[in-house]
């Protein structure tokens, strides 16, 4: 599987880093490395894409952040997910359960209509 366009994405990302967030705090380039790690490059998101979402979902309440001083002395911004981001990971989950199940649907559609136009 290729890489997602940026459309593919956008909407996306804040799902993305809550439920990598569900597994305990992280900071910007920790998240980056982690999700492009776990989805194997397939959603290849860079720093400069993550953190203005960070800034962002934090403004909004789905994030809480705090500083941390790293081994070497200098200072990380982690993040957590907050209870509200809980919630709003949880409807986008439904979301996303439903919006799966239409996509699959339309895809067997057209599989169907494929092999019908190859059989004639």
């Amino acid at each position: 599987m290729g890489r997602l366009s940026k459309q593919a994405l956008d909407g996306n990302v804040e799902t993305i880093i809550l439920s990598e967030l569900v597994a305990g705090a992280n900071y910007g380039y920790g998240l980056v490395r982690d999700i492009n790690q776990t989805h194997e490059g397939v959603l290849a998101l860079g720093e400069g894409t993550i953190y203005p979402v960070l800034y962002r979902m934090e403004e909004k309440g789905l994030l809480k952040s705090e500083m941390r001083q790293t081994p070497s002395g200098r200072e990380r911004k982690y993040y957590r997910i907050s209870p509200k981001g809980k919630k709003v990971l949880m409807e986008n989950m439904r979301e996303w359960d439903a919006m799966s199940k239409v996509m699959n649907k339309i895809r067997q559609s057209v599989k169907g209509q494929q092999n019908r136009e190859e059989m004639a």
